[in-house]
């Protein structure tokens, strides 16, 4: 007789999907030596805190607001292995300075921003920034998603599976957003300021296709592994056995923008 090979459990699909969208705000702020970036979404809430010398990370701290699984708390340490980088040191370079798969995946974006916002303010930059991304659900498989910088528009682009088929600026028609071709045309073709807001925009776009599943009904984190790998802290394999679901964690703001950085 065969050996039984043991089975995942299929993730659940959200009812509704289609008709609301997945939004996501960034908010960096710069007082002196010190730059608080915060980002929250659909399925998480984090805060980083760092504190510079005008060169250099001194310290970054991170805060776990709300979280999907809960071995999430743990990346904060790991967090801790940012300091020391160079403020003048580019995204690509941020992003690679350490393992990305220890780090969780959102908390680390939002150290890498904030260390950028501190070199941009110690450049002449204004001491905050806000990026407002919003991604409606899919529909045969398309959607328009749009990234909002303090306010205004910067990037429309029409999405059909991982490619852009349109855009505003034009320059990201035809580009593909998986894989090391976004970040070497990104690296390439723009500058640092562009390839900063195509990077957030790419990010949310993935992120908020997570809005097809019905997280409140999938009890382990080892359910989603398949969708995800060992992508992250959580999905590590050292620790993905543990990390169970933070029941009441999921939020859809829609409808309700203004209301992505409450703390309830």
């Amino acid at each position: 007789m065969s050996e039984k090979v043991p089975t995942t459990p299929p993730v659940p699909v959200r009812a509704g999907y289609g008709k609301g969208c997945y939004r996501r705000r960034i908010v960096l702020e710069a007082d002196g030596p010190e730059v608080r970036g915060e980002l929250a979404d659909d399925f998480h809430h984090f805060a980083v805190r760092l504190l510079h010398d005008g060169t250099s990370a001194v310290s970054v701290d991170g805060e776990d607001v709300r979280v999907p699984w809960t071995t999430c708390p743990g990346a904060v340490e790991p967090l801790h292995r940012m300091e020391g980088v160079s403020l003048s040191a580019p995204l690509s370079q941020l992003l690679r300075h350490t393992d990305a798969r220890a780090q969780c995946t959102h908390l680390h974006d939002v150290a890498c921003l904030a260390i950028r916002h501190a070199g941009r303010v110690a450049a002449g930059g204004e001491p905050r920034r806000r990026y407002d991304a919003t991604i409606p659900d899919r529909v045969d498989g398309s959607a328009t998603v749009e990234l909002a910088r303090d306010g205004e528009v910067l990037l429309r682009w029409q999405v059909r599976a991982s490619t852009v088929i349109e855009s505003t600026p034009d320059s990201f028609a035809g580009l593909g957003l998986s894989g090391s071709a976004f970040h070497r045309f990104c690296a390439a073709q723009l500058d640092a300021e562009l390839a900063e807001a195509a990077w957030v925009l790419q990010r949310a776009v993935f992120i908020g296709l997570g809005r097809r599943h019905d997280f409140e009904e999938i009890h382990e984190a080892s359910t989603f592994a398949p969708i995800v790998g060992a992508a992250c802290h959580t999905f590590d394999a050292k620790r993905l056995a543990d990390a169970k679901r933070v029941y009441g964690s999921l939020r859809d703001f829609t409808d309700s923008p203004q209301r992505i950085l409450d703390r309830d």
